[in-house]
């Protein structure tokens, strides 16, 4: 899974370059998502984000993330509507909050550039937020802007004790999750998730190691997580239910 899914051609955010531009409103608010099945979470996130979505883990080039499920099949968020709309009252990922921007790290791995997706739509130079005031200093939207992809950035790096703390615990398991659709048994595969049988199993200093710091909590909110798989299944079933009943066009 990578950080830049979501961007058709970020690039660095340049004064001179981005001087005049605006972030306004895009008609198709999360039309950038529509594609997404999936997005990287932080830890602190999931008491909300396991009430809307399965959240599990996954593998990644730093090791083990966590991540909620958007949809079941490759290429469709089922959070995301024909026109662009996220569905109304779900919790909205810090991931996708953070767009059009992203911290992107540089080869030395010691810093990070703010980068904004120039085919966003909803740059312009007429209406919206200013990038930037008339003497080329941050405006104090974007000053917001790029605080807030400190504390997500932040927020990530904190996420990944928890996520090797578990992996130290032998905790992650590869499993493919079961889930009913249209009659029938489809599965997920390639997923990790928490075996709660070994979480019981701990010693009681190691089951310590993660009460302290909170983290058990999150362990039992990811698993109760799992239980919205089949609401996850209802909502492709609907989404295929009026494609099929869809006038077609000849």
């Amino acid at each position: 899974m990578t950080s830049m899914l979501i961007y058709e051609k970020p690039v660095g955010l340049h004064r001179e370059r981005h001087r005049d531009l605006r972030v306004g409103p895009s008609a198709q608010r999360y039309a950038f998502a529509r594609d997404t099945n999936s997005v990287l979470l932080a830890a602190s996130e999931l008491p909300q984000a396991g009430l809307d979505y399965p959240c599990v883990f996954v593998s990644t080039d730093e090791g083990p993330a966590m991540a909620a499920l958007l949809g079941l099949r490759d290429r469709e968020n089922l959070f995301v509507d024909a026109a662009g709309d996220w569905q109304s009252g779900s919790y909205v990922p810090a991931f996708i909050r953070r767009y059009p921007f992203v911290l992107a790290q540089t080869p030395s791995a010691q810093e990070y550039t703010v980068c904004i997706d120039e085919c966003y739509p909803g740059l312009n130079r007429v209406e919206g937020e200013p990038l930037f005031d008339a003497d080329g200093s941050d405006s104090a939207w974007l000053g917001q802007a790029k605080q807030f992809l400190i504390q997500f950035r932040q927020e990530m790096e904190a996420s990944r004790a928890f996520t090797q703390r578990l992996a130290e615990l032998d905790l992650l398991v590869e499993r493919a999750i079961d889930y009913p659709l249209a009659g029938r048994s489809a599965s997920l595969s390639g997923l990790l998730v928490v075996d709660e049988h070994r979480l019981l199993a701990l010693p009681a200093q190691e089951l310590e190691s993660l009460f302290r710091p909170g983290w058990l909590g999150l362990v039992y909110a990811h698993l109760g997580s799992l239980g919205l798989l089949p609401r996850l299944a209802q909502r492709l079933s609907l989404r295929l239910g009026q494609a099929a009943a869809a006038p077609q066009l000849h």
